[in-house]
């Protein structure tokens, strides 16, 4: 049974600290996750194969204890040549090779078996398609870019070449590009949701937010257990939540309305709804939800006043006091006091005691209170 080095599986160190461990995690399942429905058969395998080992090495590596007793596995491995698949003729399939080098995690290894494989046969679609994928995970951007380019000038109508391009595209932010290649993807293959999420991602990136969180909510609905598809729609729905607060001039945002604490609210609930089991989406989000707390909060933002305040109201009480001891027409007067009092500090709570969303419209100039939704 092949021995596998999860730590190549992850592409991290061997004394990496638990943290490290659980990013490399979570970026290598967003790359292979959405490949667990590629209508290729040998990449849906190889995706989910990927997957199990990537969970594997999860529970291996998070554990101090089994961690430790695997790397003294590891190191008692000894360094043996790969086994090469032959092709019926005798000569190796590098096709095949690559397969199975990006199946063990060792994507140096898979991208100098795709470069013999699209050596050995230069219009085969496939071995481009398996080099770009090997580019892109050594982060050749470049090279993935070409290579992509290829398998689709040499059959346009695969959709995983195409949704592969549009994954090269997002990762460096060529919202664009990544949109015209997950929008080809998608014509190819109506009914898979990851390509309709990447197009979701792709608009709400390029600033229409509306049209890419319809679309992430449609393939959310189309694949409700999946966690990449939530992650990213979740991501939309909090961009969505703070475009529609106001804006100030350096750019920074604030809830200066009472819709604009309920669409944030409203919005919280559905990103709460969807589990979304990633730190830093959460300590993003929570971020969101102390601000959207501290609008709604009703309090005592200022006590401005409070000294003038209670001058007036001793002043009046003493007034008061005497207007009632002098009888007759004083009454009159005392009365009027005692309203004066109450009135007073009535208007000073509510001049300085409300939810921090009035406070905030209070304090921010014209120009940023009108914008943001109304």
């Amino acid at each position: 049974m092949t021995f596998t080095n999860y730590y190549e599986v992850l592409e991290i160190g061997p004394t990496v600290d638990v943290d490290t461990i659980s990013r490399a995690v979570s970026e290598k399942r967003r790359f292979w996750q959405p490949k667990t429905s590629n209508p290729k058969l040998e990449t849906r395998q190889l995706a989910e194969k990927m997957m199990r080992d990537i969970s594997a090495a999860e529970a291996l590596l998070t554990d101090a204890t089994k961690r430790a007793d695997y790397d003294r596995q590891l190191a008692a491995q000894e360094q043996a040549p790969a086994r090469v698949p032959a092709a019926p003729d005798g000569g190796r399939d590098w096709v095949k090779v690559t397969l199975e080098y990006l199946s063990q995690g060792n994507a140096a290894q898979a991208n100098y078996a795709a470069r013999e494989a699209t050596a050995q046969q230069s219009e085969n679609p496939e071995a481009w398609y398996f080099r770009g994928v090997s580019s892109a995970l050594l982060d050749h951007d470049q090279d993935a870019l070409f290579e992509l380019s290829e398998a689709i000038r040499l059959n346009p109508n695969e959709a995983p070449y195409h949704a592969e391009l549009g994954d090269l595209h997002k990762k460096n932010d060529s919202w664009r590009d990544a949109l015209a290649a997950y929008g080809r993807a998608s014509v190819l293959a109506p009914d898979n949701a990851y390509y309709l999420a990447g197009v979701g991602v792709s608009n709400a990136a390029l600033g229409d937010t509306d049209t890419g969180v319809r679309q992430l909510r449609q393939a959310h609905e189309k694949e409700p257990q999946s966690e990449l598809i939530a992650y990213y729609y979740g991501l939309a729905l909090l961009d969505e939540a703070t475009g529609t607060w106001s804006t100030f001039a350096d750019g920074s945002q604030s809830i200066l309305t009472e819709a604009q604490l309920a669409a944030t609210r409203e919005t919280l609930r559905k990103i709460d709804s969807l589990r979304i089991d990633d730190k830093q989406f959460q300590n993003d989000v929570d971020e969101v939800r102390v601000l959207t707390e501290q609008a709604e909060s009703v309090k005592f933002h200022s006590l401005g006043g409070v000294g003038g305040l209670l001058v007036g109201e001793i002043v009046t009480f003493v007034v008061m006091l005497i207007a009632f001891g002098m009888g007759g027409g004083g009454a009159f007067v005392g009365v009027v006091c005692l309203i004066l009092l109450v009135v007073w500090v009535v208007v000073f709570v509510r001049t300085h005691r409300m939810a921090g969303w009035q406070w905030n419209r209070r304090q921010a100039p014209a120009y940023a209170r009108v914008t943001g939704l109304q």
